[in-house]
């Protein structure tokens, strides 16, 4: 990384600082922990924690209104790299396996609700593996998902409300980048059974080179190729190598072409940030531009670690 980006980095949210000393300075761990710190204190982690209701929701309730909900607040969270040991945040996770836990193990938006969301539940996952939440609780949620497969590797939201024949790029990615965050923080019930399916999900979106039809080399959907952040639900090629990077997966040539339009998007060292999704937000995190702070660590994480692997 240039001198003048890792300066400019630098002086950005103690959350994209935590980022840049985790990922490219490789910091002491005591100097991480100072900048964790940094982010329950100030900027975006203080922010968001500040509009946490007296109840521990919010917005609306766990998943009203996007993008201010218990939900989307927590994954966010989660992303900036707010500390572990948060009380707050713990007892929220908590509220949610007590009463949001629909009758098929999944977690539901409202209590004692008979199914629920395939995609919602591996967003949960990630945040509450994260958050360390008690693996006894998340016993039923791992269960759920495992049996949410699809043959083709993937996952589909809308399994098995209706017959699907093929997995969804949004709901696949919610589920695996759930199911490393467990494997990554320690928790075993079922664990092989999780990696297994992992593998498998990872060998899906591969086999769309992450964003190409396998039947015909078009792309698959013209909003997979945009910056977003938060993405949210959302799919999109950098999240999907931000998680390969992130889970350690080796060099594959069926990554050339997602790292090929990544690269082509730079602008002197930076890269952009498309416009926010539609909806309510707490707060902008970053304006729209063509030099995001943001997606120019993420993409800069990506190319580093595909460089030491290929």
């Amino acid at each position: 990384m240039e001198q003048n980006i890792l300066d400019w980095l630098l002086q950005q949210d103690p959350a994209i600082q935590y980022r840049v000393h985790r990922d490219f300075l490789k910091s002491r761990p005591d100097v991480l922990h100072e900048i964790q710190e940094n982010i329950r204190r100030e900027g975006w982690g203080k922010r968001l924690m500040d509009c946490q209701q007296p109840n521990g929701e919010w917005g609306e309730g766990y998943y009203r209104p996007k993008w201010t909900s218990t939900h989307y607040t927590l994954l966010l969270l989660k992303c900036i790299g707010y500390p572990q040991d948060e009380h707050r945040i713990l007892s929220s996770v908590k509220r949610v396996l007590d009463h949001l836990i629909a009758k098929d193990g999944g977690i539901g938006t409202m209590p004692h609700e008979k199914r629920s969301d395939c995609c919602i539940t591996g967003m949960f996952l990630n945040f509450a593996s994260y958050f360390h939440a008690d693996e006894e609780k998340l016993k039923p949620v791992i269960d759920h998902l495992l049996d949410q497969h699809l043959p083709d590797g993937g996952f589909n939201c809308r399994h098995p409300k209706v017959k699907v024949h093929h997995s969804s790029f949004h709901t696949t990615l919610s589920v695996i980048e759930g199911y490393w965050e467990y494997e990554r923080q320690g928790y075993r019930y079922r664990i092989d059974d999780v990696k297994s399916q992992r593998r498998s999900a990872d060998e899906f979106l591969l086999q769309h080179r992450l964003f190409l039809s396998d039947k015909d080399g078009r792309i698959i959907d013209p909003h997979f190729l945009s910056m977003h952040w938060p993405t949210h639900w959302h799919y999109d090629v950098l999240r999907a190598l931000e998680y390969f990077a992130d889970s350690g997966s080796p060099y594959d040539p069926r990554f050339s072409e997602a790292l090929s339009w990544l690269k082509g998007l730079e602008n002197q060292g930076k890269w952009p940030l498309s416009p926010p999704y539609p909806n309510k937000m707490h707060f902008l995190l970053e304006r729209t531009s063509k030099s995001s702070a943001i997606n120019t660590a993420r993409t800069l994480r990506i190319f580093e670690h595909f460089m030491k692997v290929e």
